[in-house]
């Protein structure tokens, strides 16, 4: 009996698993919180939102105050004035809005943040025309116009559809804007408990719409991510999502004024693999690589296959010190074993932002691609760092010939 109840409950779990698209604990659980999003999803999530968020917000620049014409014409002097003045203001943040989210790429929390200020211009604009109109004789024109007034809480509930927002971030926006939208249903159908009551069940409903397509596009971008930026043998990152996100990473350590440290790897002596013990046997190793270096790194960090045998991991606020414990952390561990026992080495390059006082990420690759060949140049199988000091692997002894 207790089996066949686990067994209900297993069916009931997969049931709402499918209801999001989704087939597995894990895949659900990107949907519910972003706390496990690789960084490049991340990013790509923030540019998508800032993206949408651009030409709505110049859209909006200019039709909100544009709109004040309207009511210059329609409401009474008093009414009209102060319905311009916030107008005015709106439209302001809303072009400040539109400056932010074009100039420069922004991160996860910044485009949230602008996604926030721009659903609750619209809101507390509601929340101020409210009480406004309440107090008015309004006849013709200005009451169609009041009816407008009174379907921005919908048209902000459902603009959230056009987002891709994960089922937490979703949870705290709609908290926010369903209570300030409720208050000012209150304010308007307060008189009528039906009417007010109908209103926010259209609200709710408008609610569970905009949350299944904002899930589904945070579902379907991950799934296109990990097609387009992850390598097929290896599962790191490709070298052009990996280039992304060092020009991200580059980009926030420096204004942030911290250490940012990069390793290039290149596994030794890999043709002879190759060559001696066939292709299958040298994808096998680069697959050993590969969940080493993945295993071996932060959450924050990143592993890059940056082409065939070279690898780059990515150290973000790190000093050369800490990246040469990392080396040391991956060289104890052993990057690969072949199948007569015997360990893969690499040549390893090190380099830092502050220590080689580089301007780009591409010279941060460089100068590690330049030390990685003096490493394989005067032995292999160590590292160099910035200061000349050498990290070696174990001591063995390769039955692999070289390259």
């Amino acid at each position: 009996m207790r089996a066949k109840d686990e067994g209900k409950v297993d069916t009931l779990i997969l049931s709402i698993y499918q209801l999001f698209g989704v087939n597995s604990k894990e895949q659900f659980a990107d949907l519910v919180s972003a706390k496990g999003h690789q960084e490049i999803i991340r990013q790509h999530r923030a540019d998508l939102i800032a993206s949408r968020i651009f030409p709505f917000a110049v859209l909006f620049g200019i039709v909100v105050p544009a709109w004040g014409i309207l009511d210059l014409i329609y409401f009474p002097t008093e009414i009209a004035l102060t319905f311009v003045a916030m107008r005015l203001a709106s439209g302001g943040a809303f072009f400040i809005l539109a400056y932010i989210t074009k100039k420069v790429r922004i991160g996860m929390k910044r485009a949230l943040t602008s996604l926030m200020v721009m659903l609750m211009i619209p809101t507390l604009f509601y929340q101020l025309s409210t009480p406004l109109i309440a107090s008015a004789e309004l006849t013709g024109m200005a009451t169609t116009l009041m009816s407008l007034y009174g379907l921005l809480p919908y048209v902000v509930i459902a603009s959230l559809a056009l987002f891709p927002l994960t089922l937490k971030e979703f949870s705290l926006f709609s908290l926010v804007l369903v209570i300030l939208s409720g208050i000012g249903l209150y304010r308007s159908e307060g008189n009528d408990l039906n009417m007010l009551l109908a209103q926010l069940w259209l609200l709710l409903v408008i609610l569970g719409v905009s949350m299944f397509s904002s899930l589904q596009q945070v579902r379907y971008l991950i799934s296109q991510m990990v097609k387009a930026s992850y390598d097929g043998l290896t599962k790191l990152l490709t070298r052009r999502a990996g280039m992304d996100i060092m020009e991200s990473l580059f980009r926030a350590t420096g204004l942030q004024q911290s250490n940012f440290s990069v390793l290039f790897l290149d596994l030794d002596k890999f043709k002879g693999i190759n060559d001696t013990l066939g292709h299958d046997a040298g994808d096998e190793v680069l697959r050993q690589t590969a969940k080493t270096l993945s295993e071996s790194i932060r959450r924050g960090d990143a592993a890059i296959r940056w082409g065939g045998e070279e690898f780059l991991i990515l150290l973000p606020h790190t000093d050369s010190e800490s990246a040469k414990n990392v080396v040391s952390r991956l060289m104890n561990r052993g990057l690969a074993t072949l199948p007569d026992g015997t360990s893969v080495t690499a040549s390893i390059g090190l380099s830092e932002q502050h220590e080689d006082n580089t301007h780009s990420w591409k010279d941060l690759v460089d100068i590690a691609d330049k030390r990685l060949y003096h490493a394989k140049q005067t032995g292999r199988a160590k590292c160099v760092a910035p200061d000349g000091s050498e990290v070696h692997f174990p001591a063995q002894n390769s039955q692999v010939k070289p390259n």
